[in-house]
């Protein structure tokens, strides 16, 4: 019979597996259309059981990457079938060193949901959600710029601006919209927050605590546009320093 640890060793095999070939995937070693490599190839390579091998392809499946047939193998799916907002697909693009097109998507989602959550905010926002507002918004001006503190304020503030939306749909996805905004903040943060930035969600924050919800939509969509430049910069940067590097 099978020990608790046995099945949460092999549940950490499977998902070392599956992160591996989830990342050769989304990178395009293994492109839409190729079969993967066999489960023995893959039992040979990673030194793990054939049920975490498969509980792996089960997991990319999951996300949509990977279906098998049978007498055919596991093939990858075409991207537009990949759940790209799932947390793990997610961060293996950004493993990745993702390119310029996958930043402005993440972005452009980001500009469809954001203002228009700031606006419903504005209209809809308890007491005690703005006060969780408030509070993260004290976080991202007092605590060390750059900081985990900081960069946890920052998420909290996004994400207590969809919670007071009052909007189940909304609160649904909210797990894959903090799972953006922190691979977002991730990037970014390789520059420390200028005050501009500080500034920027104040006036959102200011917005939604004065109930106007045409404001908080635009000082929302303005506080995304500098958020997507200074992304932007510092993935410049990291790629000047690779050209320019010994």
């Amino acid at each position: 019979m099978r020990t608790e640890i046995d099945r949460k060793s092999e549940g950490s095999l499977s998902e070392m597996v599956a992160g591996t070939i989830g990342r050769r995937i989304v990178s395009g070693t293994y492109k839409p259309s190729d079969t993967l490599p066999t489960e023995p190839q893959i039992q040979a390579e990673f030194g793990v059981s054939r049920t975490a091998v498969r509980e792996a392809i089960r997991m990319l499946s999951a996300k949509g990457l990977t279906v098998s047939r049978p007498k055919i193998g596991t093939r990858v799916r075409p991207r537009v079938d990949w759940a790209m907002l799932d947390p793990e697909v997610l961060r293996w693009h950004v493993d990745q060193n993702p390119g310029d097109d996958f930043i402005h998507a993440l972005f452009e989602m980001r500009e469809i949901i954001e203002p228009a959550a700031a606006a419903r905010a504005a209209e809809r926002a308890t007491d005690e959600e703005l006060a969780a507002i408030g509070a993260a918004m004290d976080g991202i001006q007092n605590e060390v710029r750059g900081s985990p503190e900081q960069i946890k304020a920052d998420i909290a503030f996004h994400m207590a601006l969809l919670e007071a939306c009052q909007n189940p749909m909304l609160r649904s996805v909210g797990a894959m919209i903090q799972s953006a905004l922190e691979i977002t903040f991730s990037l970014g943060w390789r520059t420390v927050m200028g005050d501009d930035a500080v500034l920027q969600h104040r006036a959102v924050y200011d917005a939604v605590r004065q109930r106007n919800g045409e404001e908080a939509f635009l000082a929302m969509r303005r506080l995304l546009r500098n958020s997507k430049g200074n992304v932007f910069d510092a993935i410049w940067i990291t790629r000047n320093e690779g050209e320019t590097s010994p």
